[in-house]
């Protein structure tokens, strides 16, 4: 009795033939397609399409990075504008004649009620 699914030793495997997919594949990672006469009779194309795409990716992050500065300069002149208007604002409560006669109060000095005298001197007095 013999076995029915057992291949005979004689024959020889059939080679699979290989697919349009897989010899596209083959052909790119050998590199092999770069010596065809087509690619090599358009390669200066393919370097100017090679810069230009090197030239807008360097574009790109000099635009993402003068944004970033533009970024940073804002909110620093945001913090000084907030700075200056504190600054302001206490400068003006401060230069009010109350909180003068408070500050000068506190060094044992009192707000004058009456007038400045005007002195008068003969021009003659300075010239010694």
């Amino acid at each position: 009795m013999s076995n029915k699914f057992k291949k005979p030793e004689s024959e020889e495997p059939k080679k699979r033939k290989k697919s349009r997919f897989a010899k596209s594949v083959t052909n790119l990672l050998s590199g092999e397609f770069l010596t065809r006469e087509e690619v090599t009779r358009h390669m200066p194309f393919v370097l100017f399409l090679t810069f230009i795409f090197i030239l807008t990716i360097s574009w790109g992050y000099w635009f993402e990075n003068t944004e970033r500065k533009i970024e940073r300069t804002r909110s620093e002149l945001e913090e000084l504008r907030s700075e200056y208007n504190t600054t302001k604002s206490m400068l003006e409560t401060k230069k009010q004649q109350s909180q003068v006669a408070k500050d000068i109060a506190s060094m044992g000095l009192k707000e004058s009620t009456s007038p400045p005298d005007v002195i008068e001197v003969d021009e003659s007095y300075f010239e010694d």
